[in-house]
């Protein structure tokens, strides 16, 4: 017995060595495949910390030191939305200094510069490879495309529909701005920046915004075509007239031509690119162009007359629609994408099903490109198919679509924090997941050695080698 239970004893220790063996192996290991990801997510948290310091301040400072501490870190996370009622105020108080035709010229200086610019430091921020890669990408692209030109004015229509069926008290062309609000294309900046700061995946923003602005080039006025035959909607004289020439020069010199460029120098100098990009703070510099489009949109609102020439009704109405549709789209592309499955224990999940969900972050870009509605393509393209029509009614039929794009703004601004969250949420989900499969497979890798000893170990005092002779 003794003979058996000194070999039980040994038999343990070398599992046991054996396990400690592959703990020490699997750290290892997990150590090497986390490195690259925790320099991904040191930037986050020195974001977390920064937003995390004014609540951990020591209760000795004075009020006002604390009040000034806090007043910075809400400025610093929200200076956008500050910066956004600024030029709305100043648009409201001076709106032929940018309007069209204005002082500035702001046709040319802001709606072509401000466009030029964001598009440029989009390229030139951007890995020219992951561009390359994120261009492949078709379901992403599908995906956003369907949402954006077909559920978002498909659905509209049909408020439209049941407004007038209902007899709503509201002014044709608030109807008609409607439709053309949501027959325009995803944003060509907004989504980007907003994308880049929520931690998505800013190159498929970019991506969907460039063919976004391609496609509705042609789809946009091919929707308001089909809407205009609905008499009850757009009335006889009322419908516009296409010009796609125009709008294709527009778009070619304003989007695809500075994104080419950008690109072309991020890939003959990376490195002095990545230098200017870490001091000027592109993305800073994105969200002041994005600032001065809307402040010029703003002004020809104003100078148009064309919240004066609305009622109350009007207004409250089109503001209530515009965030009923971004939040409806947002919902629906966070359902597409992420494709929702309640755990049951009769029914596995589908294979497909797994496959076709995307990740949080292509999630945000699919989000902030499929509910987005541009007014740097839409405002030209309702002036190039209504030239014919007097500037007031070009500003009341551009007035749906504007204040949506304030919206989505204000809304999308909100939103960043929390999709961040659930970004960085996923990515550390993804990280627990991949070290517990590497600790899974050195176990598995080491677990048929272990057997073979087990199976090579006298198991009593009858297998036990006979002793030597003296």
């Amino acid at each position: 017995m003794s003979a058996t239970s000194t070999t039980v004893v040994h038999i343990e220790d070398h599992n046991r060595s054996r396990a400690s063996l592959s703990t020490t192996v699997s750290t290892t290991a997990h150590n090497d495949s986390v490195e690259s990801s925790s320099q991904q997510q040191h930037q986050n948290e020195l974001d977390q910390k920064q937003q995390q310091a004014p609540s951990s301040l020591p209760a000795s400072l004075p009020l006002w030191k604390r009040i000034l501490s806090i007043s910075i870190r809400l400025f610093k996370q929200y200076w956008f939305l500050l910066g956004l009622g600024l030029v709305i105020g100043l648009a409201w108080a001076f709106p032929q200094v940018g309007k069209a035709n204005g002082i500035i010229e702001a046709q040319y200086t802001v709606k072509w510069g401000a466009v030029i610019v964001i598009f440029l430091l989009s390229g030139l921020g951007l890995e020219v490879r992951v561009m390359l890669h994120t261009i492949l990408r078709w379901r992403l692209h599908l995906v956003v495309q369907v949402i954006n030109f077909i559920f978002m004015p498909f659905f509209m229509y049909g408020i439209v529909r049941f407004f007038i069926k209902v007899g709503a008290n509201l002014d044709g062309s608030v109807y008609q701005g409607f439709l053309i609000a949501m027959s325009t294309s995803t944003t060509v900046s907004s989504n980007a920046v907003m994308t880049r700061n929520a931690n998505g995946n800013d190159s498929g923003a970019l991506v969907n915004a460039a063919l976004g602005n391609v496609l509705g080039i042609f789809i946009s006025p091919a929707l308001i075509t089909v809407f205009g035959d609905d008499s009850k909607v757009f009335t006889p004289g009322t419908r516009g007239r296409p010009d796609y020439v125009n709008v294709l020069k527009n778009l070619g010199l304003t989007v695809l031509l500075p994104l080419v460029v950008g690109q072309v120098i991020r890939y003959l100098f990376p490195k002095q690119v990545k230098y200017l990009q870490a001091k000027l703070h592109f993305s800073i510099i994105n969200s002041l162009a994005l600032l001065c489009m809307v402040w010029s949109v703003f002004c020809d609102g104003v100078a148009s007359d064309a919240f004066f020439r609305m009622s109350g009704v009007d207004i409250v109405s089109i503001v209530g629609v515009d965030l009923f549709m971004y939040l409806l789209g947002c919902a629906t592309c966070i359902f597409v994408a992420r494709a929702p499955w309640i755990k049951n224990q009769k029914m596995e999940e589908p294979n497909m099903l797994k496959k076709w969900r995307f990740s949080w972050k292509d999630t945000v870009a699919i989000m902030y490109c499929g509910a987005t509605k541009t007014v740097s393509m839409g405002i030209p393209l309702i002036n190039v198919m209504y030239a014919d029509q007097d500037y007031g009614t070009v500003g009341v039929l551009s007035l749906p679509l504007l204040l949506y794009h304030i919206i989505q703004l204000f809304v999308g601004n909100f939103q960043v924090p929390i999709l961040k969250r659930w970004v960085q949420k996923s990515l550390d989900e993804e990280n627990s997941a991949d070290e517990h499969e590497l600790m899974t497979a050195v176990e598995q890798q080491s677990l048929p050695t272990t057997m073979t000893n087990r199976r090579r170990q006298p198991t009593s005092t009858s297998e036990a080698p006979p002793p030597s002779s003296p």
